[in-house]
């Protein structure tokens, strides 16, 4: 046994670890083991550091089930040695100062590895590991005993043996992290922290490591002031240590940079971001893989930023750099081709976002097979693209297979779970199914309050979702309570989020314009801008959606010049966000055609549809659903242009695209069947005419039994086509259903109600029932009198 050779592979080793060399690091780590075993007289502590620097590689390589195999068998030799064998007390030498250092670099490493993910409101965005029997282990057992005892037996522990267990307990803390297992996490770190704050009994570099790992577990729990002080208090430390820049400070400047880009802090966050990359600059010229970390944090600040391109463009190096120091499937590549992935969704470029969120899964399915709950993230990732693409049956597969994954993976729950149940509320709502959306998100809201009580931010998200819902419900005063408490919420517990609280002013607009309170939609729309322009100050989408709300309003009101004004803002806005055109710049120019039809300027109105058209062709197939809606548009412009036929070949286009795209009987093939119906008729096609009503209305009462003045207006329709067919007594039955159901569900629709009254008039007068006929035609005339005495 030669000891100098086993220390010389050893601080080779080290020195490989330090320049991210793994392979050569583990190849010396390796030999220096086998001549340690080789002797009989083995060296049981030095053993031990070779098994645990052999676990760092591994978990830095990504590899963190072999790296917990390592770390246990470093524990169990160094909880036996510690506590038994009498050797000399120490404070430090050159040897313990070196492997101080390589802890800071490799926790820095592991802490920013994790953080590429994007701050999202449907998940913890992390790589979740864990093995299907890890429950079983030593580790499982172990964090049991310390959530009970609150200490590990260590009293017989040596003092010198003291730093070695607190390392080993806080590489546990670093494994259960990546299990998601929060919780037991902080217990094993705040474990480790003690231990080394009552040996060293002043500021070590050791002790810096740990607060650093506290406050990365806590920015996870959502705990961002508490996780920033801890992040401070290290940061004391390491300027104390080094007053003239290191790259330890950059390491933790990082990390202060993202918990102020997860609070919305963009422009503190870049700065922070700026700082750590000068740092690292000039501490590696010849470049690095961990300034991959701090170009992915400025990745970061630009998706906040909206800066959409500029955040690719640092995603897309960050990627370049990874790939050059990892293997193919290391966790943080996976990360990135989620970033990426993500941005390109973004983007409206869906065919380009699968593709990179599929590469993640194939990934993690290859190299992670067991991390149920990093593979349920990007699930609902490849969700999002196909919801967005309105694939919505192969999307519900998708968040499905993340549910069932996630109910496996947490069996007491976890408000990662919450992402999975919203996606899933999303499907219903596209099928209408608004009690069964509203008990989903219900759901979703209960599983972060129990699991992340402090994340204010999603539970305030959750109850604007649910206020959706029920303003889609006409349960307006509902709907306006759930989001004037989630912006309760909001100011008070996160009032850095301007985003998300002009979300929520925009929602609150929403309601009070169902309820026809436009000026007060207005009031709120307006305060959403106000906030946007601020905190966006080179424009982003959200600004579109508002000035769209806005003039919509106008719209509403039928201030018709005020509406195509904020829609050309909008749509400038969005040209200039996006110069080869966008799905919303289509949009936008639907709205605008809206405008002009509303202005009985239907040439007009047909070419800006025609337009929103060719702008759909370019990110659309031909039969894709919001084709379909263009068609519509334009088939009923040329109705109220009277030319008939022409309207009813876009009305059937549009039929066929949709029964061809839902499976089930939807909203829209309901709506293209009664304007196929209006259509038929006015070309006095009655029989014809009845036959589409009816189906249109077969799918309002089963599947939409809520859409009350739909359904009176296709009663009403089916009236008018038996009345010209002189079938009296039908007409009058679904004349009569028609009134019923708008005196009890839409008693405020006083014109229609009124001319509801004088078609039951008519129909009595034809009928010779003249004094009935008088009556009806009284009621229609009071409430006419009533409230529209200006005519």
């Amino acid at each position: 046994y030669n000891e100098d050779l086993v220390k010389l592979e050893c601080s080779l080793g080290e020195v490989l670890q330090w320049k991210g060399e793994w392979n050569e690091a583990r190849r010396y780590y390796d030999r220096a083991y086998d001549r340690i075993t080789n002797v009989k007289s083995t060296r049981i502590k030095d053993s031990a550091d070779i098994l645990f620097n052999i676990g760092e590689i591994l978990y830095r390589e990504g590899k963190y089930e072999e790296a917990r195999d390592y770390y246990e068998r470093a524990f169990v030799i160094r909880k036996e040695y510690y506590s038994f064998s009498e050797v000399d007390k120490f404070r430090s030498s050159n040897r313990k100062s070196s492997n101080v250092l390589s802890r800071i670099r490799e926790s820095f490493r592991s802490i920013l590895s994790t953080s590429r993910w994007f701050r999202s409101k449907y998940a913890v965005n992390k790589i979740e590991s864990i093995d299907e029997q890890s429950s079983k282990t030593q580790l499982q057992e172990m964090c049991r005993y310390v959530q009970e005892t609150g200490w590990l037996q260590l009293s017989e522990t040596h003092l010198n043996g003291c730093v070695p267990i607190a390392m080993s307990l806080r590489s546990f803390g670093e494994i259960l992290f990546q299990q998601a297992k929060y919780d037991e996490a902080l217990i094993f770190h705040q474990q480790a922290l003690k231990i080394f704050e009552e040996y060293y009994r002043y500021p070590h570099l050791d002790i810096a490591v740990s607060l650093g790992y506290i406050g990365h577990v806590l920015t996870y729990q959502g705990e961002y002031n508490k996780a920033h002080d801890f992040c401070q208090r290290a940061m004391s430390i390491y300027t104390r240590y080094y007053p003239n820049g290191h790259v330890y400070i950059a390491y933790i400047l990082n990390y202060i940079g993202y918990i102020l880009y997860l609070e919305d802090k963009h422009d503190e966050a870049q700065k922070i971001y700026e700082r750590a990359l000068a740092i690292q600059q000039k501490h590696y010229p010849s470049g690095h893989v961990d300034i991959a970390d701090n170009l992915c944090g400025i990745g970061n600040v630009h998706y906040g930023q909206g800066l959409y391109d500029q955040a690719l463009t640092f995603y897309e190096n960050v990627l370049e750099i990874l790939q050059k120091y990892y293997f193919p499937g290391h966790d943080a590549i996976i990360c990135t081709l989620n970033n990426i992935g993500f941005i390109k969704r973004e983007q409206g470029k869906y065919d380009e976002s699968g593709d990179f969120h599929r590469q993640a899964l194939a990934l993690q399915e290859k190299y992670y097979p067991s991390y149920y709950g990093n593979i349920a993230n990007t699930l609902n990732h490849i969700f999002e693209v196909l919801f967005a693409q309105s694939k919505y049956d192969e999307a519900l597969c998708y968040c499905q297979r993340a549910l069932a994954l996630q109910q496996k993976y947490y069996p007491l729950g976890s408000a990662s779970m919450a992402w999975s149940f919203n996606n899933i509320s999303n499907i219903l709502d596209k099928q209408g199914k608004y009690n069964e959306v509203i008990d989903f998100l219900r759901q979703a809201r209960a599983t972060v309050e129990k699991h992340r009580a402090s994340d204010h931010s999603s539970i305030a998200f959750y109850m604007n979702n649910i206020g959706i819902i029920l303003n889609k419900q006409d349960r307006h005063d509902e709907a306006l309570d759930y989001h004037q408490r989630a912006l309760e919420m909001q100011e008070k517990h996160c009032p850095s989020y301007q985003r998300e609280i002009a979300n929520t002013l925009n929602y609150i607009g929403h309601v009070f314009s169902e309820q026809k309170k436009y000026d007060e939609a207005l009031k709120f729309y307006e305060r959403a801008l106000e906030m946007q322009e601020k905190y966006y100050s080179n424009g982003h989408g959200s600004i579109t959606t508002t000035l769209i709300n806005i003039g919509t309003t106008f719209r509403q009101e039928q201030k018709f010049d005020k509406a195509i004004e904020y829609h050309q803002k909008a749509l400038e806005l969005q040209e200039k966000l996006y110069p080869s055109g966008s799905i919303i710049t289509a949009d936008i120019i639907n709205r605008i055609g809206h405008v002009l039809y509303d202005e009985r300027k239907y040439d007009a109105a047909i070419d800006y549809y025609r337009r929103a058209l060719s702008v759909q062709e370019n990110f659309y197939s031909d039969d894709h659903i919001e084709v379909s809606h263009t068609f519509s548009f334009i088939g009923s412009t040329l109705y109220k242009q009277k030319k008939y036929d022409e309207a009813l070949e876009f009305h059937q286009k549009a039929l066929t695209i949709q029964e061809k795209y839902h499976e089930y009987s939807h909203a829209d093939i309901a709506k293209s069947l009664h304007f196929i119906g209006n259509v038929l008729y006015s070309q006095e096609k009655y029989d014809e005419a009845i036959d589409f009503y009816q189906r249109s209305l077969a799918i309002r009462e089963k599947f939409y039994p809520w859409c009350y003045a739909d359904i009176a207006t296709v009663l009403s329709n089916i009236g008018n086509a038996l009345y010209e067919q002189r079938k009296y007594d039908e007409a009058l039955d679904f004349y009569q259903r028609a009134l019923t159901v708008r005196q009890e569900f839409d008693a405020n629709n006083h014109d229609v109600i009124a001319e509801n009254l004088i078609n039951i008039a008519n129909i009595l007068r034809e009928q010779g029932k003249y004094n009935e006929a008088i009556e009806f035609q009284q009621r229609a005339l009071i409430i006419r009198e009533q409230h529209y005495t200006s005519d």
